[in-house]
């Protein structure tokens, strides 16, 4: 038998970016990995860029960061699209929002929910990719990403355009713009779309004007890549406002563009498309007939083309399984030895002690179970016995809180009455608002006997109740006003929900009275904001609540001055009685900002 030695791998540039970052930190490997990964992609190396994401994969899962496993999945994803495997790619996007389903990276999980939809466009799944890209909207305008919330309203205007519903493709797309430039975010991929979306709406006039707009944007900037695509479309709106001679003029710089440009095959195809229907429609058949012949020969070259890569994948993919089984099976090998060293040297050792071990276990388990019996009797009894208790004390309570309310409900009919036979109006208008305060606090008390939670408030639930209630004592319609409610402290203590609610109540009050009157459409802003500082033994964490108005404002030094009015007087003391500092400015209406410090306890009441 003869034996014939193994040839050596040949050295790839996955190899050499592995040897230099050998001795780079965890962080920066990753980065490497995934832009080395990109390259790859772009020279069709699958195998490669397969191999380098792997690696990264290994490495976000050792330091177990969530974001970055999440990102490798989406690169992973991304990959398995160039590729035009979606179900393949599905499974890593997926994978990617496993791992952030406990996190609090919105911005990455938003991102792995556009990307989902546009497998899903790629697809032809118009409704699931829908549904992904609203999904990632509600997320968005969740958290505050406007950017976000920009490109989830640019993929939704894309979806439109492509199910042929242009008025609503342009209304996500100029919403989209819109966020762009409130954020000072360029959008000019945007506005390029919308150029399109014009076109396929017939609103052909328009579409001229925005492309010419993205033109100017180019020349300005310089942006070749967009200033020849540009070029590639602009003929087909011109074509369809009867202009073939303006229409072939940038057919011609496009022709040119396109020898230098991305995709030149895919690209000429097209551009000879149109100058087929330019002839055609001057009725010269002839060099109609030569252009659509060009155009079929790119057509088929491009198809060429895709053969190839998908070909050079197939053998990029070969040669990376070679050698992930080289490194298996080298790695299997390894294993088997470190397994038979562990085995020599400890297996005596263990024998030994085993024998020794069994036998003070076999007296200390008897022992201890005898305990362990006792204990568990005791702690069962006494378990039943808090759980009764517990079970008694919430139904008091809750009948308690019931009492409560009625008593209050008691209270504001009797205020009700009597304001009735008032004749003074500063005196009706105090016993109103004595009794909006007490209705304030009883919603409290109904809150807390309608739940089973009898120590905590559900604050979204709540104000939104109050806000309404105010809504209609001073006899707005809901469909007229605009509000907003930003709650991440979702549920509070009652002796501070309390003091919240009358805060609250005293603002809304104010705004109700006096600020709308030279709003064409009133709006409120409420957000109660938490900050953990991610300190230790945190029992409550630091509370902002923020309420803003569009009014005219308030008179600022009238406001410091010390003064008589009862509500402002009630707000500064609430505000002290909560611990809280208050801050009142003018930002285009009143604004309100109450900042909460935390609470913090001992080691075993934050346990």
């Amino acid at each position: 038998m003869h034996l014939t030695q193994a040839q050596p791998p040949l050295h790839t540039a996955y190899d050499t970016l592995k040897t230099s970052l050998a001795q780079k930190p965890d962080t920066v490997q990753l980065l490497e990995y995934r832009n080395f990964a990109h390259a790859m992609l772009q020279k069709g190396r699958v195998g490669e860029a397969q191999m380098a994401l792997k690696e990264a994969l290994t490495i976000a899962e050792q330091v177990k960061n969530a974001e970055q496993i999440s990102k490798v999945f989406t690169s992973l994803g991304m990959l398995e699209i160039d590729q035009g495997n979606f179900a393949e790619a599905l499974k890593f996007f997926q994978q990617a929002l496993d791992h952030l389903e406990k996190s609090a990276f919105a911005s990455q999980k938003i991102l792995v929910l556009l990307r989902i939809g546009q497998v899903y466009f790629s697809s032809n799944n118009l409704k699931l990719s829908e549904q992904y890209y609203r999904q990632g909207l509600r997320l968005a305008q969740q958290h505050n990403k406007p950017v976000l919330m920009a490109d989830a309203y640019a993929e939704l205007a894309n979806l439109e355009d492509s199910r042929s519903n242009s008025q609503q493709a342009l209304a996500y797309n100029a919403k989209a713009i819109a966020i762009y430039q409130a954020s000072g975010e360029e959008y000019i991929s945007a506005l390029f779309n919308r150029a399109i979306e014009y076109k396929n709406a017939g609103q052909y006039a328009q579409s001229e004007r925005v492309y010419r707009q993205c033109l100017r944007y180019a020349e300005e900037h310089k942006d070749d890549y967009l200033k020849g695509y540009v070029y590639v479309n602009l003929p087909n709106t011109l074509l369809l406002l009867n202009r073939p001679d303006e229409a072939e003029k940038y057919a011609q710089l496009a022709l040119k563009w396109s020898e230098n440009g991305p995709e030149r095959l895919k690209i000429r195809e097209e551009i000879y498309d149109i100058l087929t229907r330019i002839y055609e429609k001057r009725g010269q058949d002839r060099q109609a007939l030569a252009f659509f012949r060009q155009k079929t020969a790119y057509r088929d070259s491009v198809l060429n083309a895709e053969k190839s890569r998908q070909l050079i994948m197939a053998e990029s993919r070969y040669q990376a399984r070679e050698k992930e089984n080289q490194i298996r099976e080298l790695d299997k090998e390894n294993s088997q030895k470190s397994a038979q060293l562990s085995w020599l040297s400890g297996g005596l050792a263990i024998l030994i002690g085993l024998l020794g071990l069994l036998f003070w276990q076999y007296r200390t388990i008897r022992r201890t179970n005898a305990r362990l019996m006792e204990n568990n009797r005791i702690i069962s009894e006494s378990h039943q016995k808090i759980s009764d208790q517990s079970k008694q004390l919430k139904i008091l309570l809750r009948e308690l809180n019931h009492r409560v309310k009625n008593n209050l409900a008691i209270v504001s009919s009797l205020l009700r009455l009597q304001s009735k036979r008032l004749g003074d109006a500063g005196a009706l208008q105090a016993v109103r608002d004595g009794q909006q305060r007490i209705e304030a606090m009883a919603l409290i008390h109904q809150r807390l006997y309608m739940t089973d939670n009898v120590s905590a408030i559900n604050m979204r639930e709540y104000i939104t109740d109050l806000f309404d209630g105010l809504l209609l004592a001073y006899g707005y319609d809901r469909s007229s006003f605009d509000w907003e409610l930003l709650i991440e402290q979702e549920e509070l203590d009652v002796d501070l929900s309390v003091l919240l609610g009358l805060i609250l109540n005293e603002i809304l009050t104010n705004a109700f009275k006096y600020a709308f009157s030279q709003a064409k459409r009133p709006f409120l802003r409420i957000r109660l904001s938490a900050d953990t500082f991610n300190q230790p033994n945190l029992v409550r964490p630091q509370l902002t609540l923020e309420v803003q108005d569009n009014g005219a404002g308030l008179d600022l030094r009238r406001w410091e001055q010390p003064t008589h009015s009862f509500g402002k007087r009630l707000i500064m003391s609430l505000s002290e009685q909560a611990g809280g500092q208050l801050e009142v400015s003018n930002r285009n209406g009143t604004y309100y900002r109450l900042v909460i410090p935390p609470v913090y306890g001992t080691s075993s009441e934050a346990a």
